[in-house]
This record gives structure tokens, sequence and C-alpha cells, in this order.
């Protein structure tokens, strides 16, 4: 902002400037001008009055008269000073001008621009939004639905607002417009699941919020609030293994030190109390760099009683033709750049996530790999060893497509804004393989 002011500024001097200088300098030129000519019309006279005296055509007692008239004329015109008069006009004309035009581009800003910027406080705090405006604006989405009931989006973004208000009776109304999504976005399912649990109660409710909850995970086995929502129906049936084993598959995908880690944290650390295992610390999820990767449940932890493994969370195990079979091949490797338009974007503290994961399939990463902006261009090599599950990794697919992505607030889970970029399509095995991050997330 300051460098606005100063840019602004400067233009405002340098306009008066040029103004004056033309104003004051060219009516000080047309006067001393106009007195030039003047005399050089007096001279010409005086020489032909000379010429006909000579001549004797003109008597010497009318030489002498028209001779004093002319001079007469000269003289008043060397005596009189017009340019003071239309110096002190120019002047004074100036300073007027000095004064109105930073009047006038400051009240066109006031009254087109957005003085709000030069407020400190009010750039500080971001713009609230009240209830009665959500409010209102959740009413004009109900008479536009009415009318166009046929909006899918419509209904999701309803159902959503239902939710933020605290009104899931209407949000599962909402959602049941979407009937064809509800089987095909992972998303939108948690989103109702959400809405169904919302009433403890309701036994016929959670039933269907569980089963929509796994359909999601074995599209989207890597989705934030699906493996929260299944880690918690595993604790409230008090099988605790499973549900420690789901949220540590979750804690990696969430922002280092945000709110929802540090309360699935506390959750997870609950689970293990149950199981009389040691707590767990966020570090122990969330490296500066390197791989990002779920620790182990614990020795005794690994397969118990319930015969629940680490890897056993809903919706889990591959599927999709690239699936099928195992490459035997272990490790991606390659180099990933930014590319030089979108370097002013980032910051060498934003971090960097690279993925493997099967190309048309599950979203649930094969190997994941986290480290800063600062280090690209960087040679990397992913390896069955980064990967979430263990059984599902680089060894348990044909192909594979490398994606990386560039996150300001430090999230695995993709944001508008963040910077992202992918390879082609290559086999397990792979060396060389180059990827440059030059797309932003819409």
């Amino acid at each position: 902002m300051i460098s606005f002011l100063l840019a602004a500024s400067a233009l405002t001097l340098l306009v008066l400037a040029v103004l004056f200088f033309f104003l004051l300098r060219h009516r000080r030129t047309i006067n001393d001008n106009r007195k030039s000519l003047n005399a050089a019309v007096y001279r010409d006279q005086l020489s032909e009055l000379e010429e006909e005296h000579r001549e004797g055509s003109l008597a010497d007692s009318d030489f002498a008269q028209a001779r004093d008239e002319v001079q007469r004329r000269l003289l008043e015109e060397a005596t009189v000073n017009p340019e003071v008069t239309d110096y002190t006009h120019g002047r004074t004309v100036a300073v007027v001008l000095l004064i109105l035009i930073p009047l006038a581009a400051g009240g066109i800003y006031a009254w087109r621009g957005n003085p709000e910027v030069f407020n400190p406080q009010a750039q500080a705090q971001p713009q609230q939004v009240s209830e009665q405006q959500i409010k209102e604006m959740v009413s004009k989405l109900e008479a536009k639905l009415a009318k166009e009931p046929n909006d899918p989006e419509g209904w999701a973004m309803l159902a959503r607002s239902y939710m933020n208000m605290d009104r899931p009776l209407d949000a599962r109304k909402a959602f049941e417009h979407l009937k064809d999504q509800l089987h095909t976005n992972p998303q939108l399912m948690v989103d109702y699941a959400e809405a169904l649990a919302s009433d403890g109660q309701d036994q016929a409710a959670l039933l269907r919020a569980r089963d929509l909850v796994d359909e999601a995970l074995k599209l989207e086995p890597g989705n934030p609030k699906g493996l929260f929502m299944a880690g918690g129906f595993a604790f409230a049936g008090r099988d605790f293994r499973k549900a420690a084993t789901i949220w540590e598959k979750l804690m990696p995908l969430l922002e280092p030190g945000s709110q929802d880690a540090s309360f699935v944290l506390e959750n997870l650390n609950v689970a293990r109390a149950k199981l009389k295992l040691p707590p767990l610390r966020p570090e122990q999820f969330q490296e500066p760099s390197g791989p990002v990767k779920s620790p182990p449940v614990g020795a005794a932890g690994a397969q118990g009683d319930s015969g629940v493994t680490p890897d056993s969370t809903p919706g889990s195990t591959p599927t999709g033709a690239a699936l099928a079979g195992s490459s035997g091949a272990s490790a991606v490797s390659g180099r990933v750049t930014l590319d030089p338009a979108l370097r002013a974007k980032v910051s060498s503290s934003d971090t960097v996530y690279l993925f493997a994961r099967v190309p048309d399939g599950p979203r649930m990463p094969l190997a994941v790999l986290k480290t800063t902006a600062g280090q690209l261009p960087l040679d990397f090599e992913l390896t069955d060893e980064m990967a979430m599950s263990r059984q599902f990794n680089l060894s348990s697919v044909r192909t594979v497509r490398v994606e990386a992505r560039i996150s300001k607030s430090g999230s695995a889970t993709p944001t508008p804004g963040d910077l992202t970029g992918m390879s082609a399509v290559v086999k397990p095995g792979a060396r060389g393989v180059q990827l440059v991050i030059d797309q932003v997330q819409p």
C-alpha cells in the first residue's frame, strides 16, 4: 500500500510540474513574442517614413509628425509591461490547480475506489458476514431452487449451508435431491453422512451414515472427513484398535498444528489409551521434509484379537484394472521443477507434496513425499516405504502418475490457489520422470 501511495503522489507531482511549466512559460513566451513583433512593425514604419522623406514624397513637417507618432507608440510598447499581468494570472491558475488536482483525485478515489485498503485494522480483520446476511442468502437460494429444482450444485450448497446453520434435518431434505451424486461423489456422500449422524438417537440414520462413509472411502480412500467419521464409528462400536488405525492414516493429511490435527490426535490418543498404548506426538506424522507416513499402532497393535490390521480401513482395498496384479517394481524417480511464470507466487517456505497415484483410480496416494519450495528443482524418488498403506503401494499396481502440489496452507488436501503439476503415465520402476508445476488449482 505504501508503494501505491508513493507512486500516486509522484505521478500527481509530475502532472502538476508539467502543467506549471507550460502554463507559466507559455504565457511569458507569448507576451515576449508580441512585444518583439510590435517593435519590428514600428521599425518597419520608421524605415518607410525615412525612405519617403528622402525621395521627397513626404514634407519635412509631415515626416516629423509621423515619426513622432511612431516613436511615441514604440515608447508606450516598451514602458507598458503586459507580461506582468499575464504572469500573475498564470501563477494564480497554477496555485488553484495545485490545490484542486490532489483534492479532485482524492475525492474521485473516495467515491469510486476502495478507501478501506488504507485502514490497517480493516485489512487485518477479515470481513465478517452477519447471521442475518447468511439467512438472507440462504432464503434467496431456497427461492431460486423452488423455481429451478434441477440444480445439483445449488442443492449441495443449500445442504451445506443448513449444516453450517445447525439445521441437519433441513440439510437431509436438501441432500435427498442429489440421489445420483450421492453414489458417485465421495465428498457429498460424507457430507450427507454427517447430516444423518447428527441425530445420535436415530439408529437407522446412523447405519445409513456408516454405509455412506464406507462407500465413499471405497471411491476415495484418503477422504479426510470420511476417515474421521469412519474412526468415529469404530470408536463408538468400541473397536478402539480400528479407530486408532484409521485416525493414524488421517493425521498426515491434516495441516500440522491446525485445530483439526490437534482434535484428531487427541481422539487418537484416547483410543490408544483404551488399548494401553503410549500416546503419539504430532511430529511422528509430519516431518519437516521427506516421506509422510503413518506410524504403526505398535507391536502389540499391529494385529489384535479383532483381526483388524493397520491397513484395514474401509475401502483401502485397491480396485480397478490398473491395480490388477503386481508390477514388482517398488520405486519411481525423476525431477520436479517449477514453471518460471509461477515463481512469483511461491515462497521458499511453502510446502510441496509429491504424490504417486493410480491414473483414473482411487485418490489415495501410493507414495507421498513432503518437502519445501526452496528445494525446487528437486530430484525425487518415491518408494514403497512412503506408502500410506502396506497393501496399496507402488509394487501393487501396473501404472502410476506422479503429481506435485505446492500448498500455502501446508495441507495435503487440495485448496483453491494451490500450484500443481503432473507427469505422464509411467510404470513402477520408471526413472527420469519429468513433471513441471505449471497449473493453479481452481
